[in-house]
């Protein structure tokens, strides 16, 4: 799937198999579990607390790590507004992989841009994939800015139309309306991260871009490390986990 990608560094349709290593450090961290299971965090030097157990835990977007929260403006289906959206409200530190508990939700995230004709052809695949598991995964769409090419700058408005099929001309690198996105309306959210932001952070360097989490926010897929393996795709990947 790398090999269908829109590179970062030049907007163009290259190959992008670079996956940056700025995440792999260990950082330690506070974490305090709500009542509802839920985490919060505040970045600091000690360990992580849990219970009366000290432990290390490694942060960072590589498999088997724990991955980083965010806050984010996000936009859900037909609402009219942008919202504010932390990545951590979603996760259960109480999930095991051994709980069998349907009502904590796996995250997959993809990044993708408005302007890269890989991710407007993908429109399509991710409408199928919510449709099969938006049951057991949240789904969330990372829409980003290239910085370096003028052809990848979405407005807030851009990203909506993208999402919903609205009308309004500027998607495909400025050549398309984006009512004409091949696939459905997308009905799950969108996050603005077109200053790219968790991009950088995440060691992501083109689009469509794809990571799959467990509901305790381990990351359990990471489409960079498959290399394009046909054999591991993120269909694939998801029917193994949740299928």
């Amino acid at each position: 799937e790398q090999s269908e990608q829109c590179e970062i560094d030049t907007g163009n349709d290259n190959v992008s198999n670079n996956f940056t290593n700025n995440s792999n450090e260990q950082i330690t961290q506070t974490n305090e579990t709500s009542e509802q299971g839920n985490v919060t965090s505040e970045q600091g030097n000690g360990s992580s607390e849990q219970g009366n157990e000290t432990v290390t835990v490694n942060y960072g977007p590589q498999e088997g790590m724990h991955i980083q929260n965010f806050a984010a403006l996000i936009h859900y289906y037909n609402d009219d507004n942008w919202t504010e959206f932390e990545l951590y409200s979603l996760l259960d530190s109480n999930w095991n992989s051994t709980s069998n508990d349907s009502q904590s939700k796996w995250i997959t995230i993809v990044f993708i841009s408005t302007d890269c004709p890989h991710c407007w052809n993908k429109g399509p695949e991710l409408t199928d994939l919510y449709n099969v598991y938006g049951n057991q995964s949240e789904f969330l769409v990372m829409a980003v800015n290239f910085s370096s090419n003028s052809d990848f700058q979405a407005t807030p408005e851009e990203v909506v139309a993208f999402q919903e099929k609205g009308d309004y001309f500027g998607c495909y690198k400025g050549e398309k309306n984006c009512n004409e996105r091949p696939g459905d309306p997308h009905q799950f959210p969108y996050i603005d991260d077109r200053n790219q932001s968790v991009m950088y952070d995440w060691g992501v360097t083109g689009t469509p871009v794809y990571f799959v989490i467990q509901p305790d926010g381990i990351v359990a897929w990471n489409s960079y490390e498959k290399n394009g393996n046909s054999d591991d795709t993120i269909t694939i990947a998801l029917e193994r986990m949740l299928g």
